[in-house]
């Protein structure tokens, strides 16, 4: 299976076996891939938040987050919106409670990119 079918099990509505597939695709991408890493990763938070694995979700965001500044990526953008918009489902959870913070700056530090006020 390749990392694409791993989304695509997602997009059918399939989030446990999408992260099965994302969990051992995303151990194939090169480590100096970051922009890669980043955004199939961030798939992956999202498809074990979708299968109800909020921890792990929160886990692998976390990791990934801190790498959005260095590549900064429209796509990833989008993916963190619906994580954030899919914990909010679960937001009683500490593990939810602790990443906010994060997603917060990296959706506001992806806002202030996009409007070229950093530059």
């Amino acid at each position: 299976m390749s990392i694409v079918t791993g989304w695509c099990l997602h997009d059918l509505g399939r989030p446990g076996a999408a992260a099965q597939v994302l969990d051992r695709e995303c151990q194939r991408i090169a480590p100096h891939a970051l922009r890669t890493r980043t955004r199939y990763g961030m798939r992956r938070a999202l498809a074990h938040a979708a299968a109800g694995e909020i921890e792990h979700a929160c886990v692998i965001a976390g990791e990934l987050l801190d790498v959005m500044t260095t590549v900064p990526s429209a796509t990833v953008t989008v993916d963190i919106r619906r994580l954030a918009r899919e914990l909010t489902r679960f937001r009683a959870s500490r593990a939810v409670k602790k990443l906010q913070p994060a997603l917060a700056r990296a959706l506001n530090d992806s806002r202030v990119r996009a409007d070229g006020s950093n530059r």
